[in-house]
C-alpha cells in the first residue's frame, strides 16, 4: 500500500505542473495522433504558386507570411503538431529558398537587361516579401 501511495505522489508532482504549464491535459500528448484537420489549410498548399506572397504592393510581408505559416497552428501547441506537418513545411522551405536563391534573381536580371526598371523593381520588391517569408 505504501509502493502505491508514493508511486501516485511521484507521478501527480512529476505530471500535474507539467499539464498547467502547458494547459492541455498530458493524455492531448499523444504522438501517434494524426488528425490533419486543424492543418488542412496549410496542407492544401503543394506548390510555390499557393503559398507565395511576393505578388501585391509592398509593406505586409509580415502579416501575410504570419497568416501563412503561423495561422494554420493556432493555439495548437508546436510539440502536438504531426511529424508529417512538418515535413511539409520543410519542403514549402525549400521552394521559397530555391525562388529567393534561383528564381527571383535571374528575373531581375533579365527584367534590368530589357531595360523595364518597373518590372525589376516589382521584382525586387516580390524577392523582399518572400525573403520575409524564407525568414519565418
Amino acid at each position: 500500500m505504501l509502493f502505491f501511495l508514493l508511486q501516485l505522489l511521484f507521478h501527480y508532482f512529476t505530471f500535474a505542473p507539467a499539464t498547467y504549464a502547458l494547459g492541455y491535459p498530458l493524455s492531448a500528448l499523444d504522438p501517434f495522433d494524426s488528425d490533419f484537420s486543424t492543418f488542412s489549410s496549410l496542407l492544401e498548399k503543394r506548390r510555390y504558386d499557393d503559398y507565395q506572397i511576393s505578388d501585391g504592393q509592398g509593406g505586409d510581408a509580415l502579416e501575410l507570411a504570419t497568416a501563412t505559416l503561423h495561422g494554420p497552428f493556432g493555439v495548437v501547441p508546436y510539440a502536438l503538431v504531426p511529424f508529417e506537418v512538418y515535413d511539409h513545411l520543410l519542403n514549402m522551405w525549400e521552394s521559397i529558398d530555391y525562388a529567393h536563391v534561383v528564381l527571383f534573381p535571374n528575373a531581375i536580371e533579365v527584367a534590368v537587361q530589357r531595360g523595364d526598371s518597373r518590372e525589376a523593381n516589382a521584382l525586387k520588391v516580390g524577392w523582399k516579401k518572400n525573403e520575409v517569408l524564407l525568414r519565418m
